[in-house]
């Protein structure tokens, strides 16, 4: 049984509506659309047995809307996190000079059977 949602343009972005829609596509087909006021999702069950409401979607619509929020506020301090942490990866010893070996070539280029045995 197919059901038609409309949700308006003005509350929801298209950005959390297709992660709205996503949460549902493996129980559902869903089908996005829009009007100029609205997105129109249809959503047809695979199975019988599975059923969702508006309400849930629009649960699921705040949801993402929330999560899309949060991630726009604290962006920036996730970012300084980051590279804090990346920063403190960092080993501050200076790399040796070129030509600075502490080899002998005929040590290196010597077969090691030839050399132990």
């Amino acid at each position: 049984m197919k059901k038609i949602f409309k949700f308006k343009k003005s509350i929801y972005s298209k950005e959390a509506l297709l992660k709205a829609a996503y949460e549902f596509v493996q129980c559902f087909y869903v089908h996005l659309d829009e009007d100029e006021e609205s997105f129109i999702v249809t959503v047809e069950s695979k199975h019988p047995d599975n059923i969702v409401t508006a309400d849930e979607f629009k649960n699921q619509l705040l949801i993402q809307e929330t999560r899309k929020l949060v991630a726009e506020k604290t962006g920036n301090l996730r970012e300084i996190i980051y590279a804090r942490a990346m920063a403190s990866t960092i080993i501050a010893e200076p790399l040796p000079e070129k030509g600075s070996n502490e080899y002998c070539e005929k040590d290196i280029l010597i077969d090691w059977f030839e050399k132990y045995e």
